[in-house]
């Protein structure tokens, strides 16, 4: 007879499925933070923007940052299934996966915009590569329109000194 294949995934899950909207979001951000030490690309685009050797490992653990790779969705259950639709239906609804099944920040360093509590309440993705199609915007947000605007990047900066200096972009601020 033929061959069955297992749909179940073999790669451990990184999501709790009965999480809330709120720690699902950051559970995501923890997983690409792991992420971004395995990724030489986005390792490479760091150093490429200044921040490299010490400052960048500081900068990585003090600000979670996260590349978002595609692997994802390789640590949910299949999307035939109940429990892959469910939890993709929800990633949908925070704006970590688009309507076309696709993750929305796919090929780019993940900075999350963190509030007093460490909770993520935005998130800004820069894509990694400049040789995109056309039309390919090089600056994501998550697509809600409820998060925008909210969180201060560097909280702990604004709350510690008298001093502040305004960046037109993050990553300008990380080379700070």
């Amino acid at each position: 007879g033929p061959v069955k294949r297992s749909t179940v995934r073999a790669l451990p899950e990184q999501v709790a499925f009965d999480a809330d909207d709120q720690a699902l979001l950051n559970k995501v951000i923890g997983y690409y933070h792991e992420t971004l030490q395995q990724s030489a690309e986005a390792l490479a685009y760091l150093d490429a923007r200044g921040i490299a050797g010490a400052a960048r490992d500081e900068a990585i653990a003090t600000f979670r940052l996260g590349v978002a790779d595609r692997s994802l969705g390789l640590r949910l259950p299949n999307k035939q299934r109940k429990a892959g639709a469910d939890i993709r239906e929800r990633l949908t609804r925070i704006g970590i996966y688009r309507e076309s099944g696709h993750e929305h920040f796919n090929g780019s360093l993940i900075v999350p915009i963190l509030d007093e509590a460490g909770h993520v309440v935005e998130v800004y993705g820069r894509k990694l590569r400049d040789d995109l199609r056309a039309g390919t915007p090089k600056h994501l947000y998550l697509p809600s329109q409820e998060g925008r605007g909210r969180g201060v990047f560097n909280v702990q900066a604004l709350t510690a000194s008298r001093e502040i200096i305004l960046c037109e972009a993050l990553i300008d601020a990380l080379t700070f």
